[in-house]
C-alpha cells in the first residue's frame, strides 16, 4: 500500500468518524415547549395560537422534521405544551416545569403581555431563550436581557403608530373635535391608548371628553357604554381584548348605540370570531388596523395569508378541532414557527445565545405573513406595523364584510367615510 492509498483511508476514516460524531451529537427530536389558556379569559386568544403552532410541527414533521445547520440533518420536533389556564402564576410555574424537568430546546411564551410577563423572569433567570409571540409589552425588553425576542407584532409603543398619526394628521381635518377612549389597563392595551392619548396631547384642536381604563376581566360595558353616549364625543376609541371587544360590541348592539367614528383593537384582526358571535353589524364603517389577518402582506418565506387561511381551517377540520376560529392570533402562531425554523437553518448549535443570534440574521431579510420582521437590539419588534382601515359593509351578493385602507396615506386605497352612515 502506497502513502496515497494510505493518506485516502485516513482521510475517508476521519469524514466517517466526524459523520459518526455528529450523528451522535444530534438530538433525536428537538423539544418546543409552549403554553396555552385552555379557559379562561386568554382562551379565545391563546388557543387559535396553539393549535396553529400544532399544524406547523405536524407539517414539518410530515417532511422528517425541521433543519437544523449545527447538525446538518432534519430532526423531528416535539412539541411539549401545558394548559396554564389563564392563570400568570400558573403559567410561571409551567414555564419553570419546561425550563428544568422536561429541559426543552425552544421555550415559547403564551399568547398576549398579560401572560408572557409571568414567564420573561423565569427564562431570564435560566438563561433560556424566550421566543415572545405576542407579549409586546415594552416593560419586557431592556438591554441587559439577551434572553427574549418578539416574534409576531410590533412592540406595543410602537404598535399604534398608524393610528396615532391618523390621530393627529387627519381627524382635525375629518372635523373631528371630540374623543372618548376605552380601554383594558394591561400593559397591550393600555400602551395603545398611552399612544393615542399623546397623539391628543399634540392636537390641542380636539378635546378628550371620556378617558376610563378598566380590568380585563370586564365583562359587561353598558354602562361604559351610556357614559360615553351622554359625552357625545365625535369619536370612540377602544381597547381591549377579543372577550373585552364581543362585550363592548354586544353592549353597543344591545343599546342600540352608534357612534360616528369607531375604532376597535380587534375589528379586523379577529373579524371571524366576531361574526360568529353575530356582531359583525356593529363593525360597519368602524375601524382597525389591518393587520395580518386582513391585509396582504407580500412573502419571501411560507404561505401568505389566503394560503395559510386555507391550510389551517382544513387542518382544524381535518383534525376535528372545534371552536378555533381563523384570524391574527392563529397566524401568530404559524408565524412563530417559521420564525424558529428559519433560525434552526442558520443556528451552529442548540445554544440559547446562538440561536438568539441566528433569530437577528433575520432581521430586515425574512417578510412572513405578519410583514417585515425586523428586530430592535433589546429583541423587540419594530416591523410589523398594520395600516389603518375602515369596514366596509358587505358589497351587494357578498357575505364578507369589505374593508378599505385609509392611512398612511401612501398604502391608502380610499379616503375614510365620517361620519359613520
Amino acid at each position: 500500500m502506497n502513502w496515497v492509498t494510505i493518506a485516502r483511508a485516513i482521510t475517508l476514516a476521519l469524514l466517517v468518524s466526524a459523520g459518526a460524531a455528529e450523528a451522535a451529537d444530534a438530538p433525536a427530536e428537538i423539544k418546543v415547549g409552549t403554553l396555552y389558556a385552555g379557559s379562561g379569559a386568554m382562551a379565545s386568544t391563546s388557543v387559535p395560537l396553539h393549535v396553529a403552532l400544532e399544524y406547523w410541527a405536524d407539517g414539518l414533521n410530515k417532511g422528517g422534521g425541521v433543519f437544523v445547520k449545527g447538525f446538518n440533518k432534519k430532526i423531528p420536533i416535539k412539541l411539549i405544551s401545558y394548559d396554564d389556564q389563564s392563570s400568570p402564576a400558573l403559567a410561571g410555574n409551567l414555564t419553570n416545569q419546561l425550563i428544568t424537568q422536561d429541559k426543552v430546546d425552544i421555550l415559547l411564551a403564551d399568547s398576549t403581555s398579560v401572560m408572557t410577563a409571568a414567564s420573561v423572569p423565569v427564562a431570564r433567570d435560566h438563561k433560556m431563550l424566550l421566543w415572545d409571540v405576542t407579549g409586546s409589552s415594552p416593560n419586557f425588553f431592556s438591554p441587559d436581557n439577551p434572553y427574549i425576542v418578539l416574534l409576531a407584532l410590533a412592540a406595543t409603543d410602537r404598535y399604534p403608530k398608524t393610528i396615532a398619526d391618523f390621530v393627529k394628521q387627519q381627524m382635525p381635518k375629518l372635523g373631528i373635535k371630540s374623543v372618548a377612549l376605552l380601554y383594558v389597563t394591561a400593559d397591550y392595551t393600555a400602551f395603545q391608548a398611552t399612544a393615542v392619548r399623546n397623539a391628543l396631547k399634540e392636537t390641542p384642536e380636539i378635546k378628550v371628553v371620556f378617558d376610563r381604563g378598566v380590568p380585563q376581566n370586564t365583562s359587561d360595558y353598558t354602562v361604559f357604554v351610556n357614559n360615553m353616549l351622554a359625552a357625545k364625543p365625535d369619536a370612540v376609541l377602544e381597547f381591549g381584548y377579543p372577550a373585552n371587544e364581543l362585550a363592548f360590541l354586544r353592549a353597543l348592539n344591545d343599546t342600540d348605540s352608534k357612534f360616528k367614528f369607531l375604532f376597535t383593537g380587534y375589528g379586523l384582526t379577529e373579524q371571524n370570531l366576531i361574526k360568529s358571535n353575530g356582531l359583525a353589524e356593529q363593525l360597519h364603517h368602524s375601524y382597525a388596523l389591518a393587520g395580518p389577518g386582513s391585509y396582504e402582506f407580500k412573502v419571501n418565506y411560507g404561505l401568505n395569508r389566503h394560503q395559510f387561511e386555507e391550510a389551517y381551517e382544513h387542518w382544524v377540520t381535518s383534525h376535528n378541532i372545534k371552536g378555533v376560529e381563523f384570524g391574527y392570533n392563529a397566524i401568530a402562531g404559524y408565524q412563530a414557527g417559521l420564525v424558529i425554523e428559519r433560525s434552526l437553518a442558520v443556528a451552529e448549535s442548540l445554544d440559547q445565545l446562538e440561536l438568539r443570534r441566528a433569530a437577528f440574521t433575520l432581521s430586515g431579510n425574512l417578510d412572513t405573513l405578519c410583514g417585515p420582521f425586523v428586530l430592535a437590539p433589546d429583541g423587540s419588534q419594530s416591523g410589523e406595523i398594520a395600516p389603518l382601515g375602515q369596514i366596509l359593509p358587505p358589497a351587494a351578493g357578498s357575505k364578507e364584510l369589505g374593508l378599505s385602507i385609509v392611512w398612511p396615506a401612501d398604502l391608502a386605497t380610499a379616503k375614510p367615510i365620517y361620519p359613520s352612515p
